[in-house]
């Protein structure tokens, strides 16, 4: 499976088989320090991407809710999550999370731009991109 989907928080979350077949062989940089514990920081790693990515959607309109059925119930949408969070961890891995800086610009840099254009890819099963403002 690419994606796990998290029943508490309703949201999905990249695997790390998701990770290699993208080219992101995390766990074999991590195991070179052997005080690193390479599951943890994995799955760490893959649920700050998700919380990134699920924080930046809902800026752009106040019904959440809607927007997370809509990524967990259809499929183009899903395969939209899993570019913009396999393009945000390679940003994250490279540029550090800058969504914790305590310089404003820097946190404004926090997704990544190719992220951003692939969840403005417009859903055909709705005609509007997940970061879509208007009513719905």
């Amino acid at each position: 499976a690419r994606m796990t989907f998290n029943e508490l928080t309703g949201r999905f979350t990249l695997t790390e088989q998701a990770l290699t077949e993208n080219g992101v062989f995390l766990r074999q940089r991590l195991e070179r320090n052997r005080t690193v514990n390479a599951t943890a920081v994995i799955n760490r790693t893959v649920g700050r991407v998700s919380d990134m990515i699920y924080n930046y959607i809902h800026k752009f309109n106040n019904d959440n809710k809607q927007q997370d059925i809509w990524i967990a119930t259809i499929p183009s949408l899903r395969e939209i999550i899993y570019k913009a969070m396999i393009e945000q961890v390679e940003y994250l891995l490279i540029n550090g999370d800058l969504s914790r800086s305590a310089e404003r610009d820097k946190r404004e840099l926090a997704i990544d731009y190719s992220a951003k254009e692939t969840l403005a890819t417009v859903i055909p099963e709705l005609g509007v991109p997940i970061t879509y403002q208007g009513g719905y």
